[in-house]
Order: C-alpha cells, then structure tokens, then sequence
C-alpha cells in the first residue's frame, strides 16, 4: 500500500511540474495534460479504492470545479487553476484541495510583496499592483508540497 501511496504522490508531483512549466511558459495550463491527470487519478482511486473510489473522487472533483467557478467568473482565478485543483481532489481529497487552495492564496501573496517591494525601493510611485498576473500554479505546486512535508514529518 505505501507503494502505490508513493507512486501516486509521485505522479501528482509530475502532472503539477508540468504544469507550472506551462503556465510560466505559456500562461495557460493545457487540458491534454488536465485530462492525463484525472485519468491517472482515477485509475489510481479504482486500483486502491474500486468504483466506489472513483465516484467519490468525480464527485469531490466536480465540487471544488463549482465552488471555485465564481472566481474564474471575476476573473480573481484562471480556469487551469481551477482544473489543476480538480485533479488535485481526485489524487487526494477534498479537503486536502481546499487546503491547497486557501494556501496557495497565501503563497500567491510572497511575488506581490516582492513586486510591491521593489516598486517601493525604486520610488516609482507611477506603477501599481493592480493588474499584475501570477502564474497560481506555482504557488499551488508550493501548497501540495508544504502539505506532503507536513504529513512527512509531522
């Protein structure tokens, strides 16, 4: 069991890596590799869990996919954002996406201040941080990883 516990870490970590390349890269995170990521999702939940697994998984996918909707909508969050935290709650869970979420918003924060920062170092009182655009899935490979070490090592 830890095996393929490992494995599927394994595979997020891979799927979530690509697509911060992409999203860096290209600004849009690609559904070919969102829909590699549900299928290898669910062929783990049916291996481990059967069925039943994989209905709760779509089930918890589909949920996070509408309760963070409103928010591509307001354009606060781009839609391979919200995709990539749909497959994030096949791999894991519900509340573990949840929890990558909100932290994720948290981590978001660190470019912002940098930004805010360096435009107060330079005194350019002309620009602002209204309008700038971070790639979130840095900041939601960061979250998984922080929430991994914890289970790790605490």
């Amino acid at each position: 069991m830890i095996d393929t516990e490992v494995s599927n870490i394994v595979s997020l970590f891979f799927f979530l890596g690509i697509a911060v390349w992409q999203d860096i890269r290209t600004r849009t995170i690609s559904n070919l590799l969102i829909l590699a990521g549900f299928f290898t999702g669910f062929a783990y939940r049916l291996s481990t869990d059967g069925w039943n697994g994989c209905r709760i998984s779509l089930i918890q996918m589909i949920f996070v996919v509408l309760i963070l909707f409103p928010l591509f909508l307001c354009r606060c969050l781009g839609a391979g954002d919200i995709k990539l935290l749909g497959v994030i709650a096949v791999y894991c869970s519900l509340k573990i996406a949840l929890t990558v979420f909100a932290l994720s918003l948290y981590l978001s924060l660190i470019p912002l201040l940098v930004k805010f920062l360096i435009i107060r170092i330079k005194n350019h009182s002309k620009q602002s941080l209204l309008g700038m655009q971070i790639p979130m899935s840095c900041p939601i490979l960061g979250a998984v990883l922080i929430l991994q070490c914890k289970e790790v090592f605490f």
